[in-house]
C-alpha cells in the first residue's frame, strides 16, 4: 500500500524541465542577435541600398536549408549533436565578424549565421517537444520566444553605443553561454530509444524528471518505446503519404500561413529599424525606437500563451492578429507618407510613429507571431510532418529573404510608406482568405484535427 502511494506521489520535477528548456532556449538568443544585428550596424557602415539589402537579408537565405539538415541529422548524430552543429555556425559567424569588416566577408558571415538561425528554429522545438512535460509545454515554448526577443534586444540596446567589433563580441559571448549550459543537459530519450540504447534512455529520463522510484521511470520509458513502435508500424514513404488529400491540404495551409507570418513585415522592421526611424523626424534618438518596440513586444509574448488563446481560441486570435497588424502597417504608412509626400513636419508629433509601431508589435504577438509554427505542427499528419515542416521552413526563409532584400531598395525609390502599404495590403488579403481555410485547432486532439481537415 505504501509502495503504491509512493509511486502515485512520485511526480516528475517541473523545475528540471524548466532548467533544461532554458538551457536549450539559449540558442534562440543567438538567433535573435543575428536577426537584430543589422539594425544598429547598418548606420555605422557607408553602404549603398543594394549592399544594405544584402547585409540585412542574407541570413534569411542562409536559414533556408536549416530545417532539412535537422530532418536528416536528428536521427543520425542525435538531437544534441545536430543542435551543436548549428551552434558552431553561430560561433563561426561571430568570429568572422570580429575578425573583419570587409563587406564580402560580412556577406559570408551573415549566410553562415543564417544557417544557425534556420537550424535553431527547427531543431530546438524538436528537442523541447520530446523532453517537455505535456502540462507545461505551452509555457516552455514561450521561453524560446522570450530568448529570441532577448537576443535581439541586446543588439538593439547596446549596438548604437558600442563599436562594430564590440557588438560582434557580444554575439560571440551569447553563443558561448549556450555551448556551456547545453553541455550539461541530456540527449533526448527518444533518440536513445530509437537507437536501442535503453540504459542511456533511462539515464536521460531520470536526469530530466528526477523520479524517486524505478517504477515511474520504467513507466515513462515504456511510453516512449510504445510511441516509437507505433511510428515504425505506421511508417510509409513520404511520396506515398503526401499523395493523401489530407496531407496535401495540410501542407498547402502550412505554406500559406508561414507566408502570412513573413508578410507582417516584422523581419524587415527588425533588420532596418534604426535606419527607418532616422527618416521619421523624431525629436529623440532613433536608436531608442527599436528598444521600446522590442521590449514591449517581448513582454507581451507571455499574454497569448497564458490568456488570450484560451479566451479567444487559436483561429480567432490569429485572424484578429492579422487584421490588427495590417491596420497598424497602414497607420505607419500614412505617417511616412505625410513626411515624404505630404511635406508635413511631424517633429512635434513623432511619438505617434512609435505608438503605431508598438501597436504593430502587440497585434503581431496576439496571434501570428506565437501561433504560426504551432498550427503548422498540429495540422501536418505524423507521416509527413518532418519533411513538410522542412518545406514550410525553407519557403518561409526564402520569402523572408525576398522581403528583406526588397525593403531598402523600395524605400529608396518610393519611400518607406510604400513598403508599409504593400505589407498591409498583402496581409489584409491573406488574413481574409485565412478565415475560410485555416482550421480552428483549439481544444482538439491531433486526430480530431486530421478529421477536421478531411471534411
Amino acid at each position: 500500500m505504501e509502495e503504491t502511494e509512493a509511486v502515485e506521489e512520485d511526480r516528475p520535477s517541473h523545475l528540471r524541465a524548466y532548467v533544461t528548456v532554458l538551457a536549450a532556449s539559449l540558442l534562440h538568443m543567438s538567433s535573435g542577435a543575428v536577426t537584430g544585428w543589422s539594425s544598429p550596424i547598418l548606420p555605422k557602415l557607408n553602404l549603398t541600398s543594394n549592399e544594405q539589402s544584402l547585409v540585412g537579408s542574407l541570413y534569411s537565405l542562409g536559414a533556408a536549408p536549416g530545417p532539412f539538415i535537422i530532418t536528416f541529422g536528428i536521427d543520425t548524430i542525435g538531437r544534441k549533436g545536430t543542435i551543436y552543429v548549428f551552434w558552431a555556425c553561430f560561433l563561426l559567424s561571430w568570429i568572422i565578424l570580429v575578425a573583419s569588416q570587409n563587406l564580402y566577408v560580412i556577406y559570408v558571415a551573415r549566410l553562415i549565421g543564417g544557417i544557425g538561425v534556420g537550424g535553431a528554429s527547427a531543431g530546438i522545438p524538436v528537442y523541447i517537444s520530446e523532453i517537455a512535460l505535456p502540462e507545461i509545454r505551452g509555457s516552455l515554448g514561450a521561453m524560446s520566444l522570450l530568448a529570441l526577443g532577448f537576443g535581439t534586444l541586446v543588439m538593439f540596446g547596446f549596438g548604437p553605443y558600442i563599436t562594430y567589433t564590440s557588438l560582434a563580441l557580444y554575439g560571440l559571448a551569447m553563443a558561448a553561454v549556450f555551448g556551456v549550459f547545453f553541455y550539461f543537459v541530456p540527449e533526448s530519450p527518444y533518440y536513445y530509444c530509437k537507437k536501442g540504447r535503453r540504459n542511456e534512455a533511462q539515464y536521460a529520463i531520470q536526469k530530466l524528471r528526477g523520479y524517486k522510484t524505478q517504477e515511474k521511470l520504467d513507466e515513462e520509458l515504456a511510453q516512449i518505446e510504445r510511441a516509437i513502435l507505433f511510428e515504425k508500424e505506421n511508417a510509409s514513404s513520404f511520396l506515398e503519404a503526401i499523395r493523401q488529400p489530407v496531407a496535401l491540404k495540410a501542407l498547402g495551409i502550412g505554406i500559406f500561413i508561414v507566408a502570412i507570418q513573413q508578410s507582417q513585415g516584422v523581419n524587415p522592421i527588425n533588420a532596418y529599424n534604426q535606419m527607418i526611424f532616422e527618416h521619421a523626424q523624431l525629436n529623440f534618438p532613433a536608436s531608442y525606437v527599436p528598444v521600446i518596440y522590442l521590449f514591449i513586444g517581448t513582454a507581451f509574448l507571455i499574454l497569448p500563451v497564458l490568456m488570450i488563446n484560451k479566451c479567444l481560441g487559436v483561429k480567432t486570435a490569429y485572424i484578429l492578429s492579422g487584421f490588427g497588424t495590417s491596420i497598424s502597417l497602414v497607420l505607419l504608412g500614412v505617417y511616412f507618407y505625410m513626411i515624404n509626400s505630404g511635406g508635413v513636419n511631424m517633429h512635434d508629433y513623432s511619438y505617434i510613429s512609435v505608438v503605431f509601431l508598438t501597436l504593430l508589435s502587440l497585434f503581431s504577438h496576439l496571434g501570428i507571431a506565437p501561433l504560426t509554427w504551432p498550427i503548422v505542427a498540429e495540422i501536418l499528419p505524423l507521416s509527413v510532418k518532418g519533411v513538410c515542416t522542412g518545406i514550410c521552413g525553407c519557403i518561409s526563409s526564402l520569402i523572408g529573404f525576398l522581403y528583406l532584400a526588397m525593403f531598402p531598395n523600395i524605400a529608396q525609390d518610393y519611400g518607406y510608406s510604400t513598403d508599409f502599404f504593400g505589407f498591409a495590403a498583402i496581409l489584409f488579403v491573406s488574413t481574409t482568405i485565412a478565415i475560410f481555410i485555416i482550421p480552428d485547432t483549439t481544444g482538439k486532439t491531433l486526430q480530431e484535427i486530421q478529421e477536421l481537415l478531411a471534411e
